[in-house]
């Protein structure tokens, strides 16, 4: 049994609350699912994970009698968690109709720099990864969310990677394909980079 707190950020109208439904629960909203207010729109709720996959989803019911039929439901494909041996406790930030894209690039030295570059909505210009040294392992990470109203497109993007030292050095790499996917999974693919040549 994992406990999870979902975090989300949305505005309700006075009146209304957020709920967690969830194929645990066989998505069924009432109190017991009802995420608390803890800041101007910054919902939270504590919530024992029993199962391997949870498919979940927010919903915005009437806060004192949630079954009425003016509740609205995410658009989109459910969200899903898998959970680990070693989950343990965790709070899971969410945002209201979209989706999280997390990626990950091995770094080379800490004198380097790198760059998503893409050519769709959430990638309206590039964005700076950061670099991060953990147990003698680098790397590059970067979080973005997407709109689900592109959830059924496919993104296409290209790392750029500066290494400064002792030269400056710039590769980019093939494109590379993307779905949305709400599997909260690591996908590894190994990545060829190109030398930019300087003119």
């Amino acid at each position: 049994m994992s406990q999870i707190k979902f975090s989300l950020r949305q505005q309700v109208q006075f009146g209304q609350g957020l709920y967690l439904a969830s194929s645990q629960n066989n998505w069924k909203i009432d109190e017991s699912c009802r995420m608390t207010c803890i800041k101007s729109n910054r919902w939270e709720l504590l919530f024992q994970v029993t199962v391997e996959l949870l498919e979940y989803k927010y919903v915005i019911a009437d806060y004192d009698n949630p079954s009425l039929n003016t509740q609205i439901w995410e658009r989109g494909d459910n969200r899903n968690l898998y959970k680990s041996k070693s989950m343990g406790s965790q709070t899971i930030k969410d945002k209201w109709e979209k989706r999280m894209i997390s990626l990950k690039l091995v770094a080379l030295n800490k004198n380097s720099l790198a760059m998503i570059i893409g050519s769709f909505p959430a990638l309206p210009t590039p964005i700076q990864m950061k670099l991060l040294d953990k147990k003698s392992v680098m790397y590059f990470t970067a979080k973005f969310y997407i709109d689900i109203a592109y959830s059924d497109q496919v993104i296409e993007f290209q790392y750029y990677l500066l290494i400064k030292d002792p030269t400056p050095i710039e590769f980019i790499s093939t494109p590379i394909t993307l779905g949305i996917s709400e599997r909260n999974q690591e996908i590894c693919q190994p990545i060829s980079f190109s030398r930019i040549a300087l003119c």
